[in-house]
């Protein structure tokens, strides 16, 4: 019963073999072979196989029924491997971490960051979610960024919507590859980089072999820069009272952005979503005079950092809506509406708008409870709005990133455009030559 078809590339004594996210968009999964050596890159979740044998009351049974029908990576994909390296926390790539098997070292973007959210968000008895954490006696540490480790491999830090994210590359005895992840190639802060900066930065003049992304190839629609969200959410804050924001709770860019524009239009950041708060340890490192303008509800009903003062939506923002900014998961925030509805208390917010960001990776979106929130924020006199901001670089983009790789091959990922994909590369390497 198992969906997995294997993809074998060889370049001397090193050979790829591409067991998700080839000619599909997500579920990565990456294995290096050469002269003895084994290394895996991403260990994602296929979304498009879960959707066709899933759904409603049909859940997975088990990781050993995922596996038969190709929704996760084969166990043979990770027997005899020497690490596994994770670029990103989305499951489409991270996977289900407690699969591993026990002698395979889990390198990650940040441990830290691993506990504040899939571990802990993860952790439901009873749900087939329950493997995505790592088990206890599982050896998990971080890649090294920047720097080359035992196995050859130098983790790149990217722009991506999930903060830390890792592009990798993998000096081999007959090749040198160079392994995407999912990257934006124009970050939305300082606080990343370009990637033609961060390769100029660590010295890559060229690879044999790029393993390159191409998500947004097939995008229904364009998605917006970084420098037209800024602008988009500046405006934004000037013409709403209340501006609230539903962002993918791994975006620490996305947020950081949100934050720099409520600063300079005079407005505090309110968070009330309770999956944002582990944001709130890096906002201190990065941004530490902002505090004194950052809330969290009090609806959360959760302990909170020393750091930070609470605020009530109803008791206070609701009633001066013009001098915030609310980042919180729609659904919660229509929850708190309808409660107040039943209690006779609906305060007035029209003139304010409810921001729907996509979420990471799309095939999340749940089409029928988007449509349903949006009729109940209707009622409430509340415009919402679609930006689709995506976690990748923009096809327009791709020369510059062949260009900065100077691939001599490109297997593409992570898209349904292959074949585009391989045409614009070979028309570029043809007009380098000319």
């Amino acid at each position: 019963m198992n969906q997995q078809k294997v993809f074998e590339f060889k370049y001397g004594k090193v050979k790829i073999k591409v067991y998700g996210g080839l000619g599909e968009i997500g579920g990565n999964c990456v294995v290096i072979e050469d002269r003895g050596r084994k290394i895996v890159f991403d260990n994602g979740i296929r979304f498009s196989v879960l959707r066709r044998f899933y759904g409603g009351r049909i859940e997975p049974l088990g990781l050993s029924e995922l596996r038969s029908v190709g929704a996760v990576p084969p166990l043979e994909a990770l027997q005899g491997a020497s690490a596994l390296y994770v670029s990103h926390l989305h499951l489409d790539h991270t996977g289900l971490l407690s699969s591993i098997p026990p002698e395979v070292s889990i390198k990650i973007p940040s441990v830290r960051v691993l506990k504040s959210t899939l571990a802990s968000w993860y952790r439901r008895p009873g749900s087939w979610l329950a493997y995505v954490p790592p088990d206890y006696t599982a050896k998990v540490e971080e890649v090294k960024s920047k720097r080359e480790d035992e196995n050859n491999v130098m983790a790149i830090p990217v722009s991506h919507s999930c903060f830390p994210a890792y592009s990798f590359l993998y000096a081999g005895s007959d090749a040198t590859i160079f392994y995407s992840g999912d990257l934006r190639f124009e970050p939305l802060t300082s606080m990343c980089y370009r990637l033609d900066e961060i390769i100029r930065d660590v010295g890559i003049v060229g690879v044999d072999v790029a393993l390159l992304e191409g998500t947004n190839f097939n995008a229904e629609y364009t998605p917006i820069t970084a420098s037209m969200f800024r602008d988009y959410i500046s405006l934004l804050l000037r013409e709403y009272d209340l501006t609230s924001i539903s962002i993918d709770p791994l975006d620490l860019e996305a947020l950081m952005a949100i934050l720099d524009s409520s600063l300079v239009m005079g407005k505090n950041l309110v968070v009330g979503s309770e999956r944002l708060l582990w944001v709130i340890d890096k906002i201190e490192r990065l941004r530490s005079e902002a505090l004194d303008k950052i809330y969290v509800s009090e609806e959360l009903e959760v302990p909170t950092s020393l750091l930070l003062r609470n605020i009530s939506l109803v008791g206070e923002v609701f009633k001066s809506p013009e001098n915030y900014v609310l980042i919180i998961e729609p659904v919660g925030l229509l929850q708190i509406f309808r409660k107040l509805k039943i209690w006779g208390e609906s305060p007035s917010l029209i003139g304010s708008v409810v921001v729907l960001m996509d979420p990471e990776p799309r095939e999340s979106i749940k089409e029928v409870e988007e449509g349903a929130l949006r009729v109940w924020l209707k009622s409430f006199g509340i415009q919402s709005l679609r930006l689709r901001l995506s976690g990748h670089y923009l096809p327009h983009q791709f020369h510059n990133i062949i260009k900065t790789l100077k691939p001599k091959n490109l297997i593409p990922l992570h898209t349904e455009e292959t074949d585009l994909m391989n045409k614009l590369f070979k028309k570029s390497i043809f007009a380098k030559r000319d």
